[in-house]
């Protein structure tokens, strides 16, 4: 079977190891703090991702211009991990999950909107209306009280959607230079930043962990990283805009992950926010049904 053919399935893997990173979270911060997460996750992807870029022949050279944009995103990186630990911690997998990767695009077309890079048809705003309506279900809105709106989670789950839509932006300023190897820079200086500024040892070295830490920390660094990061690349050349219609499919495994195996609930209305938001998502980005069909 030539990659082509393999493509499609080896993108839904993706998915699924990206939505797990939020199950593996909540595992996680049992045995470590946010900052030993940045360090050990993005030191684990740098040291596995290098291979794949010797192996595909990428050249690690970089402008400093890109280095530059590559600093910044590392910054975003380094913002949106620790966000997303702590929120995802303080709330299920299942709602911070759904929240970050339904609303994230959302956040980043917004920003584009009204930086003048977008200018929206009349589609696009009863888009965005029916996206903030479908948030709005997914948080409940109706039940919060003042004091509510800004309990910890939800704040901590809606600045990490913001820093990763903002990753996304500062990341498409990249030019001439391959995607996986600019990739490999933002880890390799979100580990170097993250362990200058933040990074102290005060649960125990990882060496004594047991094997679900272990476990848990393989699949979110290498799992959901390192090899989705490298297949969600490969689909992007092979497939083009396609592949973004992928990424549709993380909602729906983050709820059946954190269900089967946190023995999360699966609340009506965060299904309900979800299936409006990303609705408004293919309507944004002019999705057909006939795009989820493989060549």
């Amino acid at each position: 079977m030539n990659l082509n053919k393999l493509l499609p399935l080896l993108m839904i893997i993706a998915m699924f190891l990206w939505a797990s990173s939020f199950v593996s979270a909540k595992v996680l911060i049992l045995y470590i703090n946010e900052h030993e997460l940045v360090t050990y996750r993005y030191l684990i992807t740098t040291l596995t991702m290098a291979p794949i870029i010797w192996v595909f022949k990428i050249p690690f050279k970089i402008s400093l211009k890109n280095l530059f944009f590559a600093v910044i995103s590392a910054v975003c990186l380094v913002s949106y991990t620790k966000l997303f630990f702590l929120g995802t911690g303080a709330s299920t997998a299942n709602f911070g999950g759904t929240l970050i990767t339904t609303l994230m695009p959302i956040i980043v077309y917004v920003l584009l909107v009204f930086s003048g890079k977008k200018r929206p048809l009349k589609k696009d705003w009863m888009a965005l209306l029916l996206g903030v309506i479908g948030v709005s279900v997914m948080l409940k809105v109706w039940q919060f009280n003042y004091d509510e709106i800004f309990n910890s989670a939800t704040v901590l789950l809606l600045w990490a959607a913001l820093s990763f839509a903002l990753l996304s932006i500062v990341t498409s300023y990249s030019s001439d230079i391959n995607p996986l190897s600019f990739s490999f820079y933002i880890y390799l200086i979100s580990t170097v930043l993250n362990s200058a500024i933040y990074f102290e040892i005060v649960n125990g070295s990882i060496l004594d962990m047991d094997k679900i830490f272990w476990f848990n920390m393989a699949l979110m660094s290498v799992g959901s990283t390192t090899f989705a990061t490298t297949i969600y690349f490969v689909g992007m050349q092979k497939l083009g805009a396609k592949a973004t219609v992928y990424t549709f499919l993380v909602p729906f495994f983050v709820m059946l992950l954190g269900t089967l195996f946190l023995q999360e609930f699966i609340n009506l209305n965060t299904i309900i926010g979800a299936v409006l938001t990303i609705t408004a998502l293919l309507i944004i980005n002019n999705v057909k049904f006939s795009d989820f069909k493989s060549n």
